[in-house]
């Protein structure tokens, strides 16, 4: 007739009726603690599954301990009021419309009373199972929502052993591979605890498992042991998700620590959706991956495949792909060697990520490089230019030409609404500043053109938006931390100099492409005329 071990607890300052309500429930299987007052009652509330509780009590009315009771969530469990002389209609209806969810009246029938505690506790029980599968089910809400916004693996994983050992409350461990076999795995002791990563050749679940199965401590494999030592997880069992594609590929696999038995149906079940929304984010990641990849070879072939080399100039140029962008970019840059020994070093930007841009990227940069081999100044080879992406096309273009003289170590900038290049001398670096407006608009006046006489040996750098817009923080403060970047880097190879700009300037935060491009040039400064 009982829910087997639920608690109740009796509140009744009468002693002898105390014991007869307590006997009854005790003989019927419950657990039941005793109050004789209504402070005893609200202190000992907490944990149990129904409140039999006396109208009249010495320090305060039953009335006001069941309100108490009823209004924190905690301690809101189903309240039988009995009493032995408030029995008219109203006085019940009264207990009843303030929270009460029974009123028995005195004498008590044994049967009644039992049947009423019963029914109550299962009310309660069945309520508390509705919270808590409602709860469960948020929690595997918030454990699957991160997954499909991680763009590595080792962010998926992570992610996915964190929400489980929240969704579970025990320890998990997620192993995804990826498209070259290896396989990151993650270790997360228990709900809000740190993570141990590592990464592994060895199968991440049982090759030739389908379905879920288990795993006793003695079973777990050897290579899973080290981790879990590490992570601080006893031994125990597990109870193991295989993760496989549309095509029965294994992806990797998701276990739960069992602990105190092998899991309920509801935790199975739980545990299988979890696999499959991992299984869906592991293989969109994938595909990601995949499709980022051919995008960066595609952007990648339309750039220079290799930089001049003429004596006394040293240059290298990087190129980084947005993690953040699945599409190619318009970021270019070129250099060459123009017929009359000077050498032109380019860096531009097309608006937009997609093909189209990339398209329009690889047209500009083959017509300025045909412009100005056929011997136009910067000025002119960077209108006409112009003149052709307004005919073609509606995107706008930022660029930036200069044009290094070996024979004096001069310099002709002319800069179209791009980032300042920079200029590093034995006199310190700044940025130089003349500018005409973007390409893509007609000009109502001549394009500007920057003149730099012969400075000695001096580092040159060009670099696109990228590098320094942050979504936090000045364009202003950026530029200025590159020029000391710049000069703390001293005399550098170019090559390590692009490697030190795009490690100094944080990866995480770049929502764009980057291009730099570094030039350094070694001739020593024209002695004074005699």
């Amino acid at each position: 007739m009982s829910d087997s071990g639920s608690r109740v607890l009796v509140v009744d300052d009468t002693e002898a009726h105390r014991y007869v309500m307590a006997s009854w429930l005790r003989r019927a299987g419950y657990q039941v603690t005793e109050a004789a007052t209504g402070r005893d009652a609200l202190d000992a509330v907490a944990g149990h599954d129904a409140v039999v509780l006396d109208v009249n009590l010495p320090d305060m009315s039953g009335l006001d301990v069941l309100q108490v009771i009823k209004a924190d969530a905690t301690t809101a469990v189903p309240v039988v009021h009995v009493s032995a002389t408030s029995i008219d209609a109203r006085s019940r209806t009264s207990g009843l419309q303030r929270g009460a969810d029974a009123y028995l009246v005195e004498p008590l029938d044994r049967d009644e009373f039992l049947a009423t505690v019963a029914g109550l506790c299962r009310s309660h029980a069945a309520r508390r199972g509705i919270t808590e599968h409602a709860r469960r089910l948020a929690d595997l809400t918030a454990a699957v929502v991160p997954l499909g916004s991680a763009r590595s693996l080792d962010d998926l994983v992570a992610a996915a052993a964190q929400g489980a050992a929240t969704v579970f409350g025990a320890a998990v461990v997620v192993v995804a591979t990826a498209s070259d076999g290896m396989a990151t795995r993650v270790v997360s002791p228990g709900p809000g605890r740190t993570a141990v990563r590592g990464r592994l050749l060895a199968p991440a679940a049982e090759p030739d498992a389908a379905h879920p199965y288990t795993w006793t401590a003695q079973d777990t494999p050897g290579v899973w042991r080290e981790m879990l030592d590490r992570a601080g997880v006893p031994a125990t069992g597990w109870h193991v998700t295989p993760l496989l594609d549309a095509s029965g590929r294994h992806l990797g696999g998701f276990a739960v620590a069992t602990p105190d038995g092998p899991l309920g149906a509801e935790d199975a079940d739980l545990a299988q959706q979890l696999g499959e929304a991992l299984t869906g984010a592991i293989g969109t990641l994938r595909s990601y991956a995949q499709e980022h990849h051919i995008a960066l070879t595609l952007q990648r072939s339309m750039l220079p495949h290799s930089l001049p080399t003429p004596p006394g100039l040293r240059m290298a140029a990087r190129y980084s792909a947005s993690d953040a962008q699945l599409s190619v970019g318009g970021d270019f840059y070129d250099a060459l060697e123009l017929p009359d020994g000077t050498v032109a070093v380019v860096i531009g930007d097309v608006q937009g990520h997609s093909l189209r841009a990339a398209t329009v990227m690889a047209q500009l940069r083959f017509a300025l490089h045909a412009y100005l081999v056929e011997g136009h100044a910067p000025a002119r080879a960077v209108d006409l230019l112009n003149e052709l992406l307004i005919r073609s096309h509606p995107e706008l273009v930022t660029v930036c030409v200069a044009v290094v003289d070996l024979r004096d170590g001069s310099m002709e900038v002319v800069n179209a609404g791009h980032l300042p290049p920079l200029l590093v001398t034995a006199d310190g670096a700044r940025y130089l500043t003349g500018s005409s407006p973007l390409l893509g608009v007609r000009l109502p006046t001549e394009r500007r053109t920057t003149t730099v006489p012969s400075a000695g040996p001096c580092t040159l750098v060009l670099v696109t938006d990228g590098l320094l817009e942050r979504r936090s923080g000045h364009l202003a403060e950026s530029l200025a931390r590159m020029a000391e970047v710049v000069t703390d880097a001293g005399t550098l190879d170019p090559g390590e100099l692009c490697d030190v700009l795009l490690g100094q300037f944080d990866s995480a935060e770049r929502g764009d492409d980057v291009a730099v491009l570094a030039v350094h040039l070694t001739r020593e400064k024209d002695p004074p005329a005699a």
